[in-house]
């Protein structure tokens, strides 16, 4: 008798361990798949698409997930219009500088 015990406690233990432990590394591969990690700030605008919203001389705004900035150029010759494709190379403050996608 103290064995089937002591073998049903060791089989809820083990359920129980391998939820927590399955949760948690459920979790940790949706943040961060493929071990990826986190990015914020700049990092996390780097390499991201936009599309060109408005162009006047003294103002570009683009929308980058929904959200509108501020942008320039990265080669100043370039001429852009609203529906262009792009893809932000660099960041200036709150100002994206963007270059026109092909």
């Amino acid at each position: 008798m103290p064995s089937e015990t002591i073998l049903i406690l060791i089989v809820v233990l083990d359920t129980v361990g391998s939820l927590f432990i399955g949760a948690w590394l459920g979790r940790l591969l949706t943040r961060y798949p493929f071990g990826a990690s986190g990015f914020t700030g700049v990092e996390s605008m780097l390499g991201r698409r936009c599309t060109v919203k408005s162009v006047n001389p003294d103002r570009i705004e683009v929308l980058v997930d929904s959200q509108v900035w501020a942008a320039a150029p990265f080669d100043k010759e370039e001429k852009l219009e609203p529906g262009d494709k792009a893809v932000v190379k660099d960041v200036d403050g709150l100002k994206l500088i963007i270059q026109k996608r092909e």
